[in-house]
């Protein structure tokens, strides 16, 4: 009985196309910690993390209400345009604007465009 391990098959194309959650997550992660901000002398290291943490949150959420907003400027399909900007499925883009519309951030930056995405939602 051989004790060599199998090579690795090749993945298959299906398997090639569908994204990885690990790469999804790991993007979603660096796309968090993409609007880092250098910690104050005297504030202790949570206080500059929880900074950090709500500063790529509104960042976050200025990105993708821009995003809706103004998606028709970027041409093609929506689903290969969030694609590109954000490397998510549609599903997940969906998601994550779902959430967020029911923030005060996002009243905030877009109040239009939040309340008719809200009316939108209700409609359905």
């Amino acid at each position: 009985m051989p004790t060599e391990p199998r090579p690795a098959s090749a993945p298959a194309a299906d398997d090639a196309a569908a994204p990885d959650s690990a790469a999804l997550d790991s993007a979603a992660l660096a796309f968090a910690a993409a609007d880092s901000v250098v910690e104050p002398e005297g504030q202790s290291t949570t206080d500059a993390s929880a900074h950090d943490l709500q500063s790529a949150r509104e960042q976050r959420i200025r990105r993708v209400l821009d995003f809706e907003g103004g998606w028709t400027s970027h041409g093609g399909a929506k689903a290969r345009a969030i694609r590109a900007e954000f490397g998510w499925t549609t599903t997940r883009y969906y998601q994550v604007l779902d959430g967020l519309l029911e923030t005060p951030e996002a009243l905030h930056h877009d109040p239009m465009l939040v309340r008719r995405l809200l009316r939108v939602r209700e409609g359905r």
